[in-house]
């Protein structure tokens, strides 16, 4: 317990060095990966690690957490900060099970798991107190000493060996040299920031901090027992006749919806309203979905083994099914692409593409799940959801929506630079840099050109003079500041030029 108490201790600190009074950059990923290590390290020495397979969430999390040194996405930084603790969590649960599974009651676990070390920081701080008292009873004795003493020695002769040594490779070397300034500079603004009613906070958030993680490290080094059995998901419903009337109902309700759909979208689509359009097929693609998913599982879950005429019955029902839901999410998808053409891209249209692309991707199990194949839903549905939201971190949103604003605006002379500004972060620098570059703009007059030239050349500056140029150390290290940060000086240059 004193090496779990000490552990606490270190990162209650250094997340406070780290990320608190600070951006999230570099930070993120300098917390993650000791503070992973320790957790890993932790739950091996209790030999609490019964899957080794599960440490692959190790992957997700580091890729999660580099997002805030590459990227600048305001939406993916906040959700980030909820989607990291929960793949802990469940590597935790993986790791300590033989046979890991996702199921209602697990996901409960999951969920009260961030909750549980409070339950077990009284524990975690008696059992802390104790070890250090036995350790000063044992360190009193006068076979300590000696190392004791031999420890400072060795400090004492090696410290300045190596301050020679540093000081003579930083004259012969100046880019050697410059490392040690950096740090040297970040350390000085990082000392000189601390007043004391800063200090008391951050002393207050580690205190804060301290306790709740030595209640983790000890919950996560108590031995658990794992109790097998049968997790029913859903309630068997033993009336076949009740679900196929289900079926029946909601495949005519959804023939006649799509035909509608086809009907409106590839006949007379143009001659809608885009916004109410969109948003509708939309939410009512979400609640199709949902209702599909349940219906299906349901239907699956109340077959009969001695009834294979009406289990294949019900099977063609289902796969018709996601066949009506697969039109309604082309439909949407057409829908979103008429209001973007019409009103320009946003974060939220974007998001609304992920979603219908994530919806089609979850019909490939679904239906191998109809056909008697053997497919774990829950884990695929998981597995999905999770690699198509890394690959959106990645793709760089901002830059994107800027991207595709900045062709319109070169395409139809229409272009929303509030915003451009307000919601998107240095991701899309580049893009509006564009907009200086490009004089042929159609459909839009020579003041109105030169406004929107102004405005944009004001934006830049202010981003680098605000956002990019004051107070940036290690911690809050991000490249695609630095990158947005060269790319404005190139161009300020070329101007004065």
């Amino acid at each position: 317990m004193i090496s779990l108490g000490i552990g606490a201790i270190i990162f209650a600190i250094w997340f406070v060095i780290l990320l608190v009074g600070k951006s999230i950059g570099l930070s993120m990923l300098l917390f993650i990966i000791p503070f992973s290590i320790f957790f890993v390290y932790i739950l091996g020495k209790k030999g609490n690690i019964k899957n080794e397979k599960m440490l692959i969430f190790l992957i997700p999390i580091y890729l999660l957490s580099s997002i805030y040194f590459l990227f600048d996405n305001a939406f993916f930084n906040i959700v980030n900060l909820m989607v990291i603790p929960t793949l802990f969590s469940v590597m935790y649960f993986g790791v300590i099970e033989e046979n890991f599974s996702i199921n209602k009651q697990k996901i409960g676990e999951m969920i009260a798991s961030i909750f549980i070390p409070f339950n077990y920081i009284d524990k975690g701080l008696k059992s802390f107190k104790q070890g250090i008292n036995e350790s000063i009873k044992i360190n009193i004795k006068t076979e300590n000493k000696g190392i004791i003493k031999k420890f400072l020695k060795a400090l004492l002769i090696t410290v300045p060996i190596v301050l020679v040594i540093i000081v003579l490779l930083s004259t012969a070397d100046e880019m050697f040299a410059s490392i040690f300034t950096s740090f040297n500079n970040s350390f000085t603004k990082f000392m000189t920031s601390i007043n004391s009613a800063t200090f008391s906070m951050k002393t207050f958030i580690a205190a804060i901090l301290f306790i709740y993680f030595i209640g983790l490290f000890y919950f996560i080094c108590q031995k658990k027992e794992i109790i097998h059995g049968e997790n029913n998901l859903l309630i068997k419903i033993k009336d076949n006749f009740t679900i196929k009337m289900i079926l029946i109902s909601l495949n005519v309700i959804y023939l006649v919806f799509c035909y509608i759909q086809i009907k409106s979208l590839f006949i007379q689509g143009r001659s809608f309203n885009y916004a109410n359009f969109a948003k509708q097929g939309f939410y009512q693609l979400m609640v199709v979905s949902v209702i599909n998913l349940v219906t299906i599982l349901i239907a699956k879950n109340s077959e009969n083994k001695n009834e294979i005429k009406s289990n294949r019955f019900i099977n063609c029902m289902s796969i018709l099914m996601i066949l009506f839901t697969l039109i309604i999410v082309i439909s949407a998808g057409l829908r979103m692409h008429f209001y973007e053409s019409a009103y320009g891209y946003t974060l939220l249209r974007l998001l609304v593409y992920c979603i219908l692309f994530t919806e089609t991707i979850l019909f490939i199990p679904t239906i191998l799940y109809i056909l008697d194949k053997k497919v774990n839903l829950p884990k695929a549905y998981f597995t999905i959801v999770l690699t198509i939201y890394i690959c959106m971190n990645f793709a760089n949103f901002d830059n994107i929506i800027a991207k595709r604003n900045v062709d319109r605006y070169f395409e139809t002379g229409k272009i929303d630079l509030d915003y451009l500004m307000d919601n998107t972060r240095t991701g899309s620098i580049n893009q509006l840099i564009r907009i200086l570059d490009n004089n042929n703009i159609p459909n839009i007059t020579n003041k109105d050109k030169e406004y929107v030239k102004n405005k944009t050349m004001s934006y830049l500056k202010y981003t680098y003079k605000r956002a990019l140029y004051e107070n940036m150390d290690f911690r809050d290290y991000n490249l695609s500041k630095i990158n947005a940060r060269n790319a404005i000086i190139r161009k300020l240059t070329d101007n004065l030029e």
